[in-house]
């Protein structure tokens, strides 16, 4: 199934509608899950949430239960719907996110990000124009960073974002040795001059002009949960594009690239729960 098909089966769920599928089923008959870091579940959570922060979930998915309705949220609601992916591309039948996490929960409002994180990557046909498409997406996703490493005012998110840009490059240097791995030439200076068009998107999916037009009117914490969606997206997509190849090396490629994404989660998280104190 593609991953815009995946997409097409997550239900948004507004606390209203949640409020009343709590009220009408034992807490037997579902699996909660909360994939914010363990300050935020600590201070407040749903009642019978389970705790999976979401670098994690990738590697529990054999502690839930496939069959059973699965609810995610988070704390604006971006986390949660790429947490969603994850899980249905893993075979969950029956997945919803809290619509605004727990900010609607408790406020009655979404907060809103820009658009519904997407995830084109897994649909481009063979390796080589997967790697041209991942390069194009990674430079985007390191212009946002880099964008954020110049503009925050907190001194030590600006730093992590500007570790991030530079990730961001070393992945297209990897991508690129790839690509002439894959086709048997080198590439030229204008690389990737060939190939896809990515209209400008971020790993998530975003449109790059969307991501800073939204980050510009929103807190640093939003924007690290923000950045915390991107990665969590890349690592499933990386995931998948490694089950999916049956070339060994484009396996190990994507292997390693998915390792360095669930890395970023973390030092996210760690950022992230810094500026919760």
């Amino acid at each position: 199934m593609s991953h815009a098909k995946l997409f097409e089966r997550t239900a948004e769920w507004p606390a209203e509608k949640l409020r009343e599928y709590f009220q009408q089923h034992h807490p037997d008959d579902y699996q909660l899950i909360d994939v914010r870091q363990i300050q935020e579940y600590g201070e407040e959570h749903l009642p019978g949430a389970i705790w999976i922060p979401a670098d994690e979930l990738p590697h529990r998915l054999n502690s839930l239960d496939t069959a059973k309705t699965t609810i995610i949220y988070c704390s604006h609601g971006s986390l949660s719907r790429a947490a969603a992916q994850v899980l249905l591309s893993s075979g969950f039948m029956d997945v919803h996110v809290l619509q605004g996490g727990l900010h609607a929960w408790r406020f009655g409002s979404a907060a809103g990000l820009p658009g519904q994180i997407m995830a084109p990557l897994a649909e481009v046909g063979n390796a080589q124009d997967q790697a041209i498409f991942a390069w194009r997406v990674e430079e985007n996703t390191r212009r946002f960073y880099e964008e954020m490493a110049d503009t925050l005012d907190e001194p030590q998110a600006a730093g992590l974002f500007a570790e991030l840009a530079a990730a961001e490059s070393h992945h297209k240097a990897t991508l690129r040795a790839l690509w002439e791995a894959l086709s048997g030439r080198p590439s030229g200076d204008d690389f990737p001059a060939e190939g896809i068009n990515v209209s400008g998107r971020l790993e998530g999916g975003m449109r790059l002009n969307e991501a800073l037009d939204w980050a510009a009117n929103s807190s640093t914490a939003r924007i690290l949960d923000f950045a915390m969606a991107l990665e969590l997206n890349a690592y499933d997509q990386y995931l998948h594009l490694q089950r999916s190849s049956e070339d060994p090396d484009s396996q190990r490629l994507f292997e390693v690239l998915a390792g360095e994404e669930r890395h970023h989660l973390k030092e996210l998280g760690k950022s992230l729960e810094k500026f919760k104190e």
